[in-house]
């Protein structure tokens, strides 16, 4: 059966951001995280958090605050990107990006708190 979300599911807002490289006036590399959908643009997605034998899994592979999302399918959202939640100042990284049955309509994010180097 195929992963969907009725719109009322669509509830938890994210911003997603990529790492490009760019350029300033100079020629100078200026690194950053920029919202793939435009500045002040989020993102409608169900956000479940894991429950039940998915807790013991991901503590065996050490992953924090796992989560899987479901989202409508937009091209702009790739592994490499970052996704936080409105309101939340600690973003979640990409573990694995589904689209679902290859339709092109939904897509099951998996995600997990990213952790700072110390």
């Amino acid at each position: 059966m195929a992963k969907r979300a009725n719109a009322g599911e669509l509830r938890t807002s994210i911003i997603v951001e990529k790492y490009p490289e760019t350029q300033d006036d100079d020629g100078y590399p200026i690194k950053g995280w920029i919202n793939v959908f435009g500045e002040g643009k989020t993102l409608k997605v169900k956000w479940v958090n894991i429950h039940g034998t998915e807790v013991y899994e991901s503590m065996r592979m050490d992953l924090k605050d796992p989560a899987t999302l479901t989202a409508r399918y937009s091209p702009l959202i790739t592994a490499q990107c970052r996704i936080t939640k409105v309101g939340d100042l600690k973003p979640y990284e990409i573990i694995s990006l589904d689209d679902v049955e290859d339709q092109h309509e939904w897509l099951e994010i998996k995600v997990k708190r990213m952790v700072n180097a110390r």
